[in-house]
């Protein structure tokens, strides 16, 4: 899974900031707004950002003056997030989530944005309750497969509509829809949202929120690790 997300990120990093947008029908703004609202953190504490992509939350939540590191599996993504020169970043960093370059209980907070679906949850948690300090919260969402009285109507927008985007696409940009083609697939088998819960409480996390947002198309959570 690690090589397909690589795969995926990489087409999309030149035009992310734009289809991000676009390719969740602009939930993805909503859903961001979920993890601002629960975030913990105080002003000038640590945030680890894992999949931080070009940035999009750092933009987000400037105002909040946090210390943000950022990790991405997508070295054309960290280039851009380098560009963009915001100054509560102190560190990107080209790597991989189930595998952290950092030390033990550095981090006041985690974020992660469409990461879940693509690791091995158990290293991920691993490494997540490694890097952060007690009382530390973690906020994340991804994408699970619809469930619901919205489903049919969400299984219809991914399976068509994304892969639809993706046949369009081909004819013009074939790094963007190799994305698009793969993602309802990939979407379709992501069960981490039946396991998270259990997951991190195993590693010392209490769940706070635990939520299924725009219809059940993504799930969100927010644990906090106990002292």
């Amino acid at each position: 899974m690690k090589a397909t997300a690589l795969e995926l990120f990489r087409g999309l990093a030149k035009s992310y900031d734009r289809t991000v947008d676009f390719a969740t029908l602009f939930q993805d703004r909503y859903w961001k707004n979920w993890v601002a609202h629960w975030m913990s953190a105080q002003k000038g504490e640590m945030v680890l950002d894992l999949g931080c992509g070009t940035l999009l939350m750092e933009e987000r939540l400037e105002e909040r003056r946090y210390s943000f590191v950022g990790l991405d599996l997508t070295e054309k993504m960290i280039r851009i997030g380098h560009s963009k020169n915001l100054p509560g970043v102190r560190l990107l960093v080209n790597g991989d989530a189930e595998n952290l370059p950092f030390p033990d209980e550095s981090f006041n907070s985690v974020i992660s944005c469409y990461v879940a679906k693509y690791v091995d949850l158990e290293k991920f948690a691993d490494e997540i309750a490694r890097v952060t300090k007690p009382r530390a919260t973690v906020v994340l969402y991804d994408f699970v497969r619809p469930r619901g009285p919205l489903a049919p109507f969400l299984e219809l927008y991914i399976q068509g509509g994304i892969r639809a985007v993706g046949t369009m696409l081909s004819l013009a940009r074939r790094d963007s829809a190799f994305t698009f083609r793969n993602l309802p697939g990939i979407v379709n088998n992501a069960s981490w949202d039946s396991f998270i819960e259990q997951v991190m409480k195993a590693r010392g996390f209490r769940t706070l929120a635990l939520r299924r947002l725009t219809g059940g198309i993504v799930c969100a959570y927010c644990g906090a690790k106990q002292s």
